[in-house]
Order: structure tokens, then C-alpha cells, then sequence
């Protein structure tokens, strides 16, 4: 990985007392809104003195587990599946309630407000996703998802909704003006469940991060759904966070770890694995091919692996190399044939990418570009800010 400028812890606020599952920076302001398992809203504004302090601490009646922000408009997904419509005053001093959804019947996952359609829309670990117009709170439609829809995207110009699920699958839904909607595909590559979920409106792209520790960069509009697959991490990635303006994306990991990637890089997409019962190299057969075992009088047990590069199955024998490989996402070493290693060219093994140790497990960010501002919910009850100019 390349070497870059670092973050800088610029703040830390503290004050909740279990898990943050939602931070907003407010925009175009020195403020930010969270929300907790302890059952809390809280807006924190930042005063002369450089620390920031709640203007704003309302205590529900159930743990308050996703948060949506347009305009003053503040939507705040419960526990029991409800969703309270907050007016926040331009000071950030106060609310007024003025609606609750009696939206779904399980906690509510995700949350996004559209104030040009007055579109709302959620989604629930009771595997529902729902979209209402935000003007008499009447719901305008509907979908199932395979499995509890945990996050959620919105192209705004083409009206597609993007639910990401706990199987690790993408839903991609095109809603219409009225109550119809037409379902599309479901996107797979993931092998966990979906974190999160950024829609780039410039690119055409989606990006989701999963516990299964990869990001997908998957190319919807000129792309024909083909799929950028990343991988840094070493333990599940917890949440994303995105700079169109520099086209930098930053991940973080259980693994503590913030890495910034730079996706201007030209990648290509994972070879698909080859499946066979026996190496494509040596053509040693594989331990459950037992037909050519007893044939050879065979007692070496041999596993099936794959080489990233090439894709094809080989064993552990013909593939005792290993390397990073920039070029197709790896920016950890992972296994490779003799073939390929010996003929790894020096241009895929160029990285662009920057990672960051924050001593920290995260659970969600925010990003601010104007302030160069990254949110940073943590397990351990704490939101910190980082300064990140010198990553972009």
C-alpha cells in the first residue's frame, strides 16, 4: 500500500452510554446528530471553546437504531419499527414531532429521505422495504427482500433503490411517481451480510461493504453489471464512507483499520474459479474424486484452491506463491499459481491505496467533504472526528 498523509483525531464526544448505530454531520455546519442503543437523539454542536457539546438529548422509548437528515427534516427509525418525523429548528436547538410511522413490524435498519419527491423511504430486519410520501405519511408501496434488508441506497435522478440484505444479497428495485414499482435483479457476490450501502450519482456506480471483509464496486450504468471486488481488511468491514468530489472512498474494519482507496485507479474484475476435479496444472486429483484415487492407487489427499489471477483450480503444491495484487482489488497477499507469479508483471503490483491504524471497532461514519470531517461511531460508546485533507 501506498504511504499518505495520516488522519487526525481532531475531537472525541462522549456521553452515550451503549451502542452508536448512526452519526450524521450536518451540512454546512459545525454540527452533528447521533443516535443510540440507549435509546437517545442527540445533536451536538461545536462551541468557541473547540469541544462539542449536546444542544439536543431526547430519550425514546425504544433504542433508536437508524437516522435519516434533508432540509431540517429529521427521521429517526425505533427498535419496534416505528419512524418519528422531527422538524429541527436552523438553530439546532429544538424539534417538534410531527408524525410517527407505524412502518414495520422489527427494528428499522435504514433510513432515506428524499425532500425533492418528499420521498421516505426505510427499510427492517423484518425483511420489509417500504417507501411513503412524506406529505400525508400514506405508504406508495413495498417489497419483501430475501432476508433482513439491513441498508439501503437511492439513485435520485433514475428513482432505483438499492436493499442490501443479511444473505449478502442486493435487491435493485425502480420505483415509480405513483404506487407501482418494478423489480429488477438481485445483486450477488457477497458471501455476508451487506453493511452499507453509497450510490456515486456521477459514476453510476454502487458501493456495498460486507462481513465478509470485501467492498464491491459495482458498475450499474456503462459497466453492463460487472463488479470491482476490494479487498484490505481482515475482519468484516463495518461501514463506508465516500468522497465523490476526489473519488476516495474510505472503509473501515473490525479489523481497526481505516483504508482509503483511490477509485480513479483503473481495476480489473476477478477472474470467476474454475471448478474441477483435479488440479488444472498437474492434474493430481482432488480428495473427493475418488474414482481416479482408486485408479492411481492414489494416497495423496489433495485440496482445491484458486489462483486469484488466473482463476484456475489448483493445488496446494502448484500453488505455493503468494502476492498482493493491486490491479484486481488485493491489496493483501493471497494465493497465486507458478505460472502467474512468475510472470507478474511489475504495473499489478502498484497500489493506490492508503491504510490507517484508529485503535478503535467501528460502527458507522459519516463523512463531510467541505470540512474534510470523518464521523467515527465506535463500540466503545465514543464518537470521534478525524481531520482527513491529508488522505485526499
Amino acid at each position: 500500500m501506498v504511504v499518505g498523509g495520516s488522519p487526525a483525531l481532531v475531537s472525541q464526544l462522549t456521553g452515550h452510554t451503549n451502542k452508536i448505530n448512526r452519526v450524521i454531520l450536518v451540512p454546512n455546519d459545525t454540527a452533528l446528530i447521533s443516535v443510540s442503543d440507549d435509546r437517545t437523539l442527540r445533536v451536538w454542536i461545536k462551541r468557541s471553546s473547540g469541544d462539542y457539546w449536546p444542544t439536543i438529548c431526547q430519550t425514546l422509548e425504544w433504542c433508536v437504531s437508524s437516522l435519516a437528515l434533508e432540509n431540517f427534516h429529521l427521521f429517526v427509525g425505533l427498535e419496534n419499527g416505528n419512524i418519528n418525523h422531527y422538524k429541527l429548528t436552523e438553530d439546532l436547538n429544538r424539534i417538534t414531532l410531527l408524525r410517527i410511522y407505524n412502518s414495520h413490524q422489527m427494528r428499522v435498519s435504514a433510513l432515506i429521505y428524499d425532500a425533492q419527491r418528499d420521498w421516505l423511504l426505510s427499510a427492517s430486519k423484518d425483511k420489509s422495504f417500504h417507501w411513503y410520501t412524506g406529505d400525508t405519511g400514506r405508504r406508495l408501496g413495498s417489497y419483501v427482500s430475501e432476508g433482513w434488508a439491513t441498508c439501503l441506497a437511492f439513485d435520485r435522478l433514475s428513482n432505483f433503490a438499492f436493499v442490501g440484505d443479511y444473505g449478502g444479497g442486493i435487491a435493485m428495485i425502480k420505483l415509480d411517481e405513483g404506487e407501482q414499482f418494478k423489480f429488477i435483479t438481485v445483486l450477488r457476490g457477497h458471501m455476508g451480510s451487506v453493511r452499507s450501502l453509497i450510490w456515486d450519482e456521477e459514476q453510476q456506480v454502487l458501493i456495498s461493504c460486507s462481513a465478509d471483509k470485501s467492498i464491491f464496486i459495482w458498475q450499474i450504468g456503462e459497466g453492463n453489471g460487472t463488479a470491482i471486488q476490494l479487498n484490505a481488511h481482515r475482519e468484516r468491514v463495518n461501514d463506508i464512507a465516500y468522497c465523490e468530489a476526489a473519488k476516495k472512498l474510505f472503509s473501515f474494519g473490525g479489523d481497526r483499520r481505516m483504508v482509503v482507496w483511490n477509485l480513479r485507479t483503473d481495476r480489473k474484475q476477478s477472474p470467476l474459479w474454475e471448478e474441477s476435479n483435479e488440479c488444472q496444472i498437474c492434474s493430481g486429483p482432488f480428495f473427493w474424486n475418488v474414482q481416479k484415487l482408486w485408479q492411481e492407487k492414489n494416497v495423496q489427499f489433495k485440496r482445491q484452491h484458486h489462483c486469484r489471477r488466473c482463476g484456475q483450480a489448483v493445488c496446494g503444491e502448484c500453488s505455493p506463491d503468494s502476492s498482493i495484487l493491486p490491479i484486481y482489488g488485493y491489496e493483501n497477499p493471497v494465493r497465486l499459481c507458478r505460472s502467474c507469479y512468475q510472470d507478474l508483471p511489475e504495473d499489478e503490483l502498484c497500489s493506490s491505496t492508503q491504510s490507517h491504524s484508529i485503535l478503535i471497532d467501528p460502527s458507522c461514519v459519516d463523512f463531510d467533504y467541505s470540512k474534510k470531517l470523518v464521523a467515527v461511531g465506535s463500540s466503545d460508546n465514543v464518537i470521534r472526528l478525524y481531520d482527513v485533507a491529508a488522505c485526499i
